[in-house]
């Protein structure tokens, strides 16, 4: 099996494409001793749910992964935010990627079929992968030690599937890791109607297109400038700022007050998007004030970018899962500076379009003629 996968890895959630399919799960996992009695589970309906019924064992280790390690009531390790954010070496990153992709080459092998794969059965893959890491820790260097990571050996998980278990080879023929932020040209790129373009925009007309980037993650923000799909070195500025650091300033207030032994930083962004929790209204309460904060600094990097950069920029695009909740924190003040600047404004509007447009622009890059150019060239010896 042959597989293509965009892989977005944010401090909050994993973002995946694999083979087109859009795949969203908390980017979490709880380390266990041994399994509990799995022989009751349906493992057809496990395997239609594949990605949020996640139980894999990596490198002799066993984990549950994304919401069934939430939903377990085991404890949960999740990124975390602030400058000890590195993903290049993260175990989480590294396991979770590996699952997602295992659990998907399991329940593909039984769509093809129409029937559960026998157990000893040899479920190989292999992989084209692109990702990215924060684009204030992006170096060339970075980028490879993360590639390599995957590709230095074929890995073996196992995939438990209610009493039954799966093993996967994985191979990853190349994998090519670019800046976050600079992923969403690709999107725009792919899809310029984003960026209240015409949607059969002119590649020739895009390479012009000058783009601020506010990615507004849970524990970073990037600001880029791009021209086109290429950034400009000097402007690859990124904030430990986010929705994440707002949680985690008032957390431990809302645990005390409320008598709630174990919320995490997932569950407590859980109260805040789920407008019928019964927590809701109280999340919100203490999460507003300090999300405004963490809108003042963001708005704030934007103005000193933007005059760094001599206002010389066309558009200023803000997306990312943390652009949704601090839209009202934000959208007019940075309006304004920007109508006076005489730069346009485009805040994606789409919630689903600016969660996922960082996985839609690595898999657009995944897709691209420039991706194959560079697997040829990892693949003949030469640099790029």
């Amino acid at each position: 099996m042959q597989f293509m996968v965009a892989n977005d890895n944010g401090n909050s959630e994993q973002d995946l494409i694999i083979n087109g399919q859009r795949i969203s799960s908390p980017n979490v996992f709880a380390r266990v001793g041994k399994l509990t009695n799995l022989d009751e589970l349906n493992p057809e309906y496990i395997l239609k749910h594949i990605h949020d019924n996640l139980i894999v064992s990596v490198d002799g280790a066993l984990y549950y992964v994304g919401a069934y390690a939430m939903s377990s009531g085991q404890r949960c390790r999740s990124i975390t935010v602030g400058v000890d954010n590195d993903k290049v070496s993260s175990d989480i990153v590294y396991v979770n990627t590996l699952a997602h992709i295992a659990g998907e080459v399991v329940a593909t092998a039984f769509k093809e079929k129409g029937q559960l794969p026998e157990e000893g059965e040899a479920l190989k893959a292999r992989i084209d992968m692109a990702t990215a890491i924060p684009v204030s820790y992006y170096t060339k260097a970075k980028a490879a030690e993360f590639a390599e990571k995957f590709m230095r050996k074929q890995h073996t998980v196992t995939v438990y599937v209610g009493a039954r278990e799966y093993v996967v080879f994985l191979s990853f023929d190349f994998v090519k890791a670019i800046p976050e932020g600079v992923t969403a040209a690709h999107a725009f790129m792919d899809r310029p109607e984003l960026i209240h373009q015409v949607k059969n925009l002119s590649a020739k007309k895009f390479e012009t297109l000058r783009i601020l980037h506010i990615a507004i993650g849970e524990g970073t923000t990037e600001f880029p400038i791009t021209t086109g799909i290429a950034f400009k070195p000097d402007f690859i500025t990124g904030t430990f700022n986010g929705n994440g650091h707002a949680i985690t300033r008032v957390l431990e207030s809302f645990k005390k007050d409320f008598g709630l032994q174990s919320v995490t930083r997932q569950d407590f962004s859980r109260y805040v998007r789920d407008t019928g929790h019964k927590y809701h209204d109280a999340a919100m309460s203490y999460f507003i004030p300090a999300l405004e904060d963490e809108a003042e600094d963001i708005l704030n990097m934007a103005e000193q970018v933007l005059s760094r950069a001599n206002n010389e920029v066309d558009i200023v695009a803000v997306y990312g899962g943390g652009s949704i909740l601090m839209r009202d924190a934000l959208e007019k003040r940075l309006s304004a500076f920007c109508k006076r600047a005489k730069i346009r404004l485009v805040y994606i509007d789409d919630p689903e379009d600016a969660v996922f447009i960082e996985a839609d622009g690595l898999n657009a890059f995944l897709s691209s003629k420039l991706f194959q150019v560079l697997k040829n060239n990892a693949m003949s010896g030469e640099k790029g």
